[in-house]
């Protein structure tokens, strides 16, 4: 099973990795291509194109495209660590506790 793993495209850090049969065959960042710092909002499109030509595998044998993504839950310490850097606001506190990372939303 070949595996793309496709990160950060929403915020920061865009990279890719592949794993072929679970195990990580090639992996990169965006901004080793581009050189530009974090690569804010870009797409992992060269660091993709590396991993697939470094292990010889064409788009068409990709058996699968992961994205990461993990709700957060509003019990868990993670969805109040945002409310408490709202301290001064209270309204986007409450919009953090029930919202979460509003990049995440």
């Amino acid at each position: 099973m070949i595996v793309l793993g496709l990160s950060g495209a929403l915020t920061h850090d865009p990279s890719a990795a592949l794993f072929i049969d679970g195990k990580l065959v090639a992996a990169a960042e965006e901004e080793r291509f581009i050189r530009e710092k974090h690569a804010k909002n870009k797409r992992p499109y060269h660091s993709a194109k590396f991993c697939l030509e470094s292990a010889g595998v064409r788009s068409e044998e990709i058996d699968c495209v992961a994205f990461p993504f993990a709700p957060i839950s509003l019990f868990r310490p993670d969805r109040w660590h945002f409310a408490k850097r709202y301290w001064y606001a209270p309204d986007r506190a409450v919009s953090a506790i029930l919202n979460g990372n509003r990049h995440f939303r």
